[in-house]
């Protein structure tokens, strides 16, 4: 059987003080600490969450900016391959007129070369025709 005696309050005593006395001195700073670190894995994790959705942010961002200098890219690159067209159209009709205006020259050229030719030669056809039959017949006509 157990004896109860003045020896268990004093127990009961010294266990309830050393309670309050372990709460205050050893569970309380364990706590706060564990509380600390709780907070702070806490914030490091909230702190990664904003920066992971603010480079998400910065990429869509540079992609948009990205896509829009290129369509501007292709637009310049476009407008330009355009004029380059015209204006390489632009040459070769006037070209083609320079040459149409040099054949049509030569042309007048040349008829106006075989018209005098034509003139010298009928002017001297009967000279020619003498000579040549002279050299037929081997006299002089």
């Amino acid at each position: 059987m157990i004896d109860i005696n003045a020896t268990l309050f004093i127990q009961w005593g010294i266990f309830v003080a050393l309670m309050v006395f372990l709460h205050f001195f050893l569970f309380k700073p364990v706590l706060r600490v564990i509380d600390a670190r709780q907070a702070k894995v806490e914030g490091t994790f909230a702190g990664a969450e904003e920066l992971q959705a603010k480079a998400n942010k910065d990429q869509d961002e540079y992609q948009s900016k990205f896509d829009s200098a290129k369509e501007k890219m292709f637009a310049r690159t476009a407008a330009i391959r355009e004029k380059a067209a015209k204006e390489s159209k632009g040459l070769m009709e006037k070209a083609r007129e320079e040459a149409l205006a040099q054949v049509e020259s030569t042309k007048d050229r040349v008829r106006h070369d075989t018209e005098v030719v034509r003139k010298e030669l009928v002017a001297n056809v009967d000279g020619l025709a003498r000579e040549i039959a002279g050299k037929i017949l081997e006299r002089q006509i």
